[in-house]
């Protein structure tokens, strides 16, 4: 439905965002319009595309998806636009003289022949130029942002783009939208190819070229690639570019000549990185080298200390738990690995204790919030998530580009599964030659969602010692989560047969009738058997789409365990205060409060992190979030896409956390999906409850399916060569 009529007062507008609450004037009759506008003024008039809504407070609203400015035509309207305080200096009064003396020629006076205006007593010369260039300067705000939104660019990312670029806005985005991936946040090359194909810019132009390579190895990289072969990347941009092989060919040598890309030599072929990627692959394994080489090799026995260990804590350590206690010890940099039940847990409380009798001061770290609070809770002892480890006493700069060392001569990280390459870079540069860096995860589960092969490629390169704890100590007499997780690994079924333990499986057939039957599991059965909030269970998903998919469980499962209160819709998308939310990306500007137990205050919110809406402005768009570690967060408007429900997450997104009860689709699907390691990772989430829904069938060929994703890496290939060179300093990497 289209709308035409004049801004008659703005209550409300969020610059950063455009988010306006207006009073139009439409043949006398007022009408509150809400929604996102460009840069716009009381007294314009404006053409609206939307649909008149009920909303439960304020009463009948049109609710703008697109808005539209247009000069006002009248004498009235002209005279109420420059009175509106638009113009610094030019107030109501003076605005009907101009009226008056001009007519409907008034603002092409202003913008044309501002020489004219002194013809108006009481202004000069100056102050006729004053007004000419405040005017020229908002129409130019105003005409870029309108010629974003012809470009089909939603008018938030429009001010965005303004923001960003300014007065070359239009310059920018008409010769080379291409540019808008590397600058925007949210913009790719599907969106800068249609606005440059609306532009007539041509196919073959090197600017699209360009832009199609890089998209491609971004792709990659959302695969967990850190590179991509030279003949696979030619193939995949010719595909996408619909162009000749030698073009592709040609600009990514181009690329490789201004920096953006680099060339390296691995497995005798051509590996194509990402100059960022590449910095952060071969940081981090130099950073590695440098810690194996810089170990204070005092050949120290803790044999002693481990009997002293098991002595005070009641109990018996297993040979491989001895094993690994000693390597980490002794070791620069250590890798302990096992799966559910074989005592991970214990090894380190038995390295902390070690290390603390010998006066070295150990951080615990993990990739996520819910993951460091599953660690201190189960050793005992303070852990943080690494982003905010290397933030600590960093102050005001950006902990990214800071390298004194973290005070401390030991870094335990658990889930090292889920560290990307990027993550690792930061890590390793921030710790001095000497520290002990012990590694704890599971090499089974599924890789990290960043770039990079970390715990594979490190265990591959048999430079750092490995321990691998088999004995299981959970037995299936207390537990079937983690016998069945082992049978799974192992690719044998798991007992399904029992009903008085904490693994089911229920037979379901269809998908409609295994997404029925999780619906009612998560919110009503379940919370009732264990006696828990039904936030505490949680959906894994194997894919997003789909009946069983998150995006369909999550609207059903927030329809039956949060139906009401105030709300929020953002696209397809609805927020309402007490849902379960996830973060999605790293956010380093994103500021928190936590006021319990004491007063603290920071930035950066991270992929992954987890909380309940505490909150919702549905005036400003603003939503409020406490993180499960406690942390308070106002998500702002143009953040809010960085937040979804999480009622039902990916397995993927599940890694690190540690539920009191799963809930998990099994159903038919593409192999390279559903795999034993996503099932396997899956269960190893839960604490006291499994539960699978769907057909023996598609469990028994996922169990059978051990394929797992080629991830291109070169973090093997890196270490071998810094351990056979004795140049390591950051400079040469």
């Amino acid at each position: 439905m289209k709308i035409k009529g004049n801004i008659d007062e703005i209550r409300f507008r969020n610059e950063e965002n455009g988010y306006t609450i207006a009073v139009l004037d439409i043949d006398g009759d007022p009408v509150i319009a809400v929604g996102t506008f460009p840069p716009v003024s009381e007294g314009e008039d404006v053409e609206v595309i939307g649909e008149y809504v009920i909303h439960p407070k304020f009463g009948r609203q049109f609710k703008a998806t697109d808005v539209k400015r247009i000069l006002p035509d009248t004498i009235d309207g002209i005279v109420r636009y420059l009175g509106s305080g638009l113009i610094k200096g030019l107030g109501p009064k003076t605005a009907l003289v101009l009226a008056s003396t001009f007519g409907k020629d008034t603002l092409e006076v202003i913008e044309r022949h501002p020489n004219r205006l002194t013809v108006v007593r009481g202004i000069s010369s100056s102050k006729a130029m004053a007004i000419h260039e405040a005017y020229i300067q908002n129409k130019a705000i105003q005409d870029a942002v309108m010629y974003l939104q012809s470009q089909e660019i939603p008018i938030g990312t429009a001010l965005k783009i303004y923001r960003f670029y300014g007065d070359d806005t239009v310059n920018i985005v008409s010769h080379n939208p291409y540019k808008l991936i590397e600058d925007i946040d949210g913009i790719g090359f599907i969106t800068a190819d249609r606005i440059a194909e609306k532009q007539g810019i041509s196919k073959d132009s090197p600017f699209r070229i360009r832009a199609g390579i890089i998209h491609e190895l971004t792709l990659g990289g959302e695969d967990g690639n850190t590179y991509l072969p030279r003949e696979e990347l030619i193939a995949k941009a010719t595909a996408l570019l619909k162009c000749e092989d030698k073009a592709v060919d040609g600009e990514i040598d181009s690329l490789i000549i201004d920096g953006k890309l680099k060339r390296v030599i691995i497995d005798d072929a051509d590996a194509i990185y990402h100059r960022a990627v590449f910095q952060a692959e071969r940081g981090a394994s130099a950073g590695i080298i440098k810690l194996v080489c810089e170990a204070d090799r005092i050949g120290y026995d803790a044999e002693n200390d481990i009997i002293e260990f098991e002595r005070v804590n009641n109990v018996k350590l297993h040979e491989l738990q001895k094993e690994a206690v000693r390597t980490a010890v002794a070791s620069g940099v250590s890798i302990i690995t096992g799966g559910p039940g074989t005592g991970k847990t214990t090894v380190i409380k038995c390295i902390i204790d070690i290390t603390e009798k010998l006066g070295i001061t150990s951080m615990l770290m993990a990739p996520t919030g819910r993951a460091a609070k599953r660690l201190s809770e189960s050793t005992g002892r303070d852990a943080t998530t690494i982003h905010r480890a290397l933030m600590k006493d960093v102050g005001q700069n950006d902990y990214r580009t800071v390298l004194s060392p973290l005070n401390c001569g030991a870094v335990i990280v658990d889930e090292v599964s889920m560290v990307d390459v990027f993550l690792l870079n930061l890590l390793v540069r921030r710790l001095a030659g000497g520290t002990r860096l012990i590694l704890v995860g599971d090499k089974d589960q599924l890789p990290s969602v960043g770039a990079g092969n970390v715990l594979a490629d490190m265990i591959a390169s048999s430079i750092i010692p490995v321990v691998m704890l088999t004995h299981i100590y959970r037995q299936s007499e207390e537990s079937l989560i983690a016998s069945n997780a082992h049978a799974v690994n192992e690719g044998r079924m798991p007992d399904i047969s029992r009903k008085d333990k904490d693994f089911f499986f229920i037979r379901a057939n269809s998908r409609e009738q295994i997404a029925d039957t999780i619906v009612d599991m998560a919110s009503r059965r379940i919370p009732k058997y264990l006696n828990v909030d039904a936030n505490k269970i949680q959906v894994l998903c194997p894919v997003k789409n789909g009946p069983c998919g998150t995006v369909a469980l999550n609207k059903r499962l927030q329809e039956v365990i949060n139906p009401t209160g105030r709300s929020l819709t953002f696209g397809e998308t609805i927020y309402r205060v007490g849902d379960k939310v996830m973060h999605i990306s790293n956010n380093y500007q994103l500021e928190w409060v936590r006021y319990d137990p004491y007063y603290e205050k920071g930035s950066g919110v991270f992929n992954g992190d987890t909380g309940i809406i505490l909150d919702i402005n549905v005036q400003s768009g603003e939503i409020t979030v406490v993180l499960d570690d406690g942390r308070t967060v106002v998500y702002p408007a143009d953040v809010r896409n960085q937040l979804v429900p999480s009622y039902a997450v990916t397995v993927h997104k599940s890694q690190g956390s540690e539920y009191v009860g799963i809930i998990m689709p099994i159903t038919g699907g593409s192999p390279m999906i559903l795999t034993r390691n996503l099932l396997y990772t899956a269960i190893t989430r839960a604490k006291k409850f499994v539960a699978l829904v769907g057909d023996e069938y598609s469990l028994k060929r996922m169990i059978d399916n051990n394929y797992i994703a080629k991830r291109y890496s070169g973090m093997k290939t890196f270490l071998a060569e810094f351990y056979g060179d004795n140049n390591l300093l950051y400079g040469d990497v």
